[in-house]
């Protein structure tokens, strides 16, 4: 079967760390989950109440002023949702010099510079926050996140093997360690970590794909259709796992049905 695992982990990854907020929201070529970093960029007990007239971080009211942190943060999330991930960086940074201590928005800032394409700024701001925070299990899987999209492999291993030690049950540390055995085509190891994340967070559509990916390439069908199903019912515009699907009711010896779930991902790819 054709592999496109770096592409869909990136997006897995990014969708998972960045989405409504941008510290962390799920959904696969997603998101980074609703798995990685559920940590909202900022609180709402922290938000201004003035609103903000223009976009530009800076200028509120019509007039240059310097917002508030809530309303920075604010910006920088609304900014990131609608694409503009220069000025969402822009925000952030300007919010993080003068809250240089808040890692929820450091992590923020690195969810955006990896969208950007900018994954040494990325590292660069984990990096930060991981000295700040040390024994932070998310932000270690963040990173590793960034190490897996520049195929650092094991530079995300070690830092995957890190969190393990710190939590050992973590739906979001197996998760990480079982697409990276993917990525590494090592599919039997990878088995063991996803179902067991699977089991801890059953609501996280990017596990049960790769759950799928590895059951496909170790031949177990039946199982392999059960996980790619799942990541459809959560995510039915998942375009990979629909194909997944059409892979394995092809190899079933099912071609009406595989071409249903070829034209429903061919479709879903289109959106």
């Amino acid at each position: 079967m054709t592999q496109s695992k770096d592409t869909a982990g990136a997006s897995e990854r990014r969708n998972a760390r960045t989405g409504s907020n941008l510290a962390g929201a799920a959904t696969p070529e997603a998101e980074r989950a609703t798995l990685q970093g559920r940590a909202p960029l900022a609180d709402a007990s922290t938000t201004a109440d003035a609103p903000v007239a223009d976009n530009r971080p800076g200028v509120v009211g019509g007039e240059s002023s310097v917002p508030a942190a809530g309303s920075l943060l604010e910006q920088a999330d609304e900014l990131a949702r609608h694409g503009d991930l220069p000025a969402a960086a822009a925000a952030l940074r300007a919010h993080l010099t003068n809250e240089p201590d808040d890692i929820p928005a450091r992590r923020g800032l690195a969810g955006v510079l990896e969208m950007k394409g900018d994954f040494v700024g990325a590292l660069g701001e984990l990096g930060r926050a991981i000295d700040a925070r040390p024994d932070d299990v998310s932000l270690l899987c963040a990173r590793a996140g960034v190490q897996m999209a520049m195929q650092r492999y094991d530079q995300a291993e070690a830092d995957l093997r890190r969190a393990t030690k710190l939590d050992a049950d973590s739906a979001e540390v197996l998760f990480n360690l079982g697409m990276l055995f993917c990525k590494k085509a090592k599919w039997r190891e990878a088995i063991a970590p996803l179902q067991r994340a699977a089991e801890l967070d059953a609501n996280h559509a990017a596990g049960h794909y790769y759950l799928g990916e590895a059951y496909n390439q170790t031949d177990q069908l039946k199982l392999a259709l059960s996980a790619y199903e799942e990541a459809v019912k959560l995510q039915p515009n998942n375009w990979r796992a629909l194909k997944g699907v059409g892979i394995v009711l092809d190899k079933l010896g099912r071609p009406a049905e595989a071409t249903a779930a070829y034209q429903r991902a061919r479709e879903a790819q289109r959106r």
